[in-house]
């Protein structure tokens, strides 16, 4: 299968001096030994104000940052759509830019610095910039759910890591239209409300910049919180669940689609033959992050005399520092590598080159450039990888506990996720081996 190397960024060239075995169980004795120190010290809620602190004087500097974003979002946006469809029709970092823009500048890069800098994709997001020209609400009642987002976010998954012409820039540009049609159909319908019920992107990069110390207040001032506070605010609505869950497990089956137990199952099939095994394992690997998480809902349920659909959907946003980590372990070394590479395509997006091979357009004096592997260095780049997911499951700990605390009584909190606890393990467990494996 011709498959998009940007869409397969799992493992590093780097090593790391311990073995799986070792690493699997320094991460599981960080968990548990987070959830004792928390049962034992953390007695009361820290972080229920997602609100924060507002920073004197920053509102007219975030107006102009945002616009600023908006110009920037729009611009790349029609860049990317008009060279998918009218630009050379070679996939790959060397020539056309749309796989890069949206594989690693949108789908890597924005939810990896989201979770420091906020939500900036609010701004980026074209659709939210062209939604401007919509009132907020329509008369028609918007759905009160994200199964739509969910449809949309799975139909990207089976583009990247499925469709044997995933890397194609005419298939992306085709996606780029579909999508495009869907949201302004529902905002032309809903009104602007509608990208909150079906822009996955927009939802799932909401959700990661709750992690983010900043955020922006209602005056548009720019406003500090503590850590994973901004999670309380995390709109869950059914579906929501399982577009988190859907990001999970396509990232999971990323790694797993990698490795040699399932090419053992597999084998090589290429083309369209892959496309029914690829699309199971899609799928299977979404369920079993799904029956994971669900069973450890259903623990807490019992414990706390509360519905299960209410437990899954109140610990919903406690997955998201977990979706992070796994951007950041899968796929660190090829947002290094394919951030360069979007700057030298910018130059010459369309990817037109003459007889000589010398680019037709070279808007920025880059199109030459030749990306550096070593411009971080490998073994730097694993520990990365390999720290993140061990330091995303501690903090999916932290904040589930903070939120157990703030809801149940001690003793009920601490019960509550232990069977959580033992699903994290799992999670980082498979983590681990996913990116040691691949």
């Amino acid at each position: 299968m011709t498959q998009l190397l940007l869409a397969h960024g799992v493992g590093s060239r780097g090593t790391l001096p311990l073995p799986l075995w070792q690493f699997a169980w320094a991460a599981i004795a960080a968990l548990v030994l987070s959830f004792v120190a928390l049962g034992a010290l953390w007695r009361t809620p820290k972080l229920n104000d997602a609100r924060g602190r507002a920073v004197p004087g920053t509102a007219g500097l975030m107006l102009v940052g945002t616009w600023l974003l908006r110009a920037i979002g729009l611009a790349i946006y029609g860049i990317t759509i008009s060279a998918a469809l009218f630009g050379t029709d070679i996939g790959g970092e060397a020539v056309n830019i749309a796989p890069v823009s949206i594989y690693v500048m949108v789908w890597v890069a924005v939810p990896v610095a989201s979770a420091v800098f906020g939500n900036i994709w609010s701004a980026l997001n074209p659709f939210a910039t062209i939604g401007l020209l919509f009132p907020e609400r329509r008369t028609a009642t918007p759905p009160g759910h994200h199964w739509v987002a969910v449809g949309t976010m799975f139909g990207f998954l089976f583009l990247e890591l499925v469709h044997p012409s995933g890397d194609s820039p005419r298939i992306l540009g085709y996606a780029m239209v579909v999508y495009t049609a869907i949201m302004l159909a529902g905002m032309a319908k809903f009104g602007r409300v509608w990208l909150d019920r079906a822009d996955g992107f927009a939802i799932v990069f909401s959700a990661i910049s709750a992690i983010a110390p900043f955020t922006t207040g209602d005056d548009g001032a720019l406003r500090v919180r503590r850590p994973l506070a901004g999670l309380r605010d995390v709109t869950v609505l059914p579906g929501t669940t399982m577009l988190i869950l859907t990001v999970l497990g396509g990232t999971s089956f990323d790694g797993f689609s990698e490795s040699p137990i399932f090419t053992d199952i597999i084998g090589r099939p290429s083309g369209w033959s892959a496309v029914v095994p690829l699309t199971v394992g899609l799928v299977v690997m979404i369920g079993i992050a799904a029956v994971l998480y669900w069973s450890g809902s259903q623990a807490t349920a019992t414990v706390t005399k509360i519905g299960h659909d209410e437990a899954a959907d109140l610990f919903a946003p406690a997955l998201v520092p977990i979706v992070w980590a796994y951007a950041v372990a899968h796929y660190a070394q090829l947002l290094v590598d394919q951030s360069q590479s979007f700057w030298f395509r910018l130059s010459n997006p369309y990817g037109r080159f003459d007889e000589a091979g010398a680019p037709t357009t070279n808007w920025f004096g880059a199109a030459d450039g030749e990306v550096n592997l070593n411009l971080i260095d490998v073994d730097v780049v694993a520990w990365i990888q390999a720290l993140s997911i061990v330091v995303g499951h501690v903090l999916a700990v932290l904040y589930a506990h903070d939120l157990a605390v703030s809801r149940f009584s001690a003793r009920d909190a601490t019960r509550s996720q232990q069977t959580m606890l033992f699903v994290m393990v799992l999670y980082s467990v498979a983590g681990l081996w996913l990116l040691f494996a691949a």
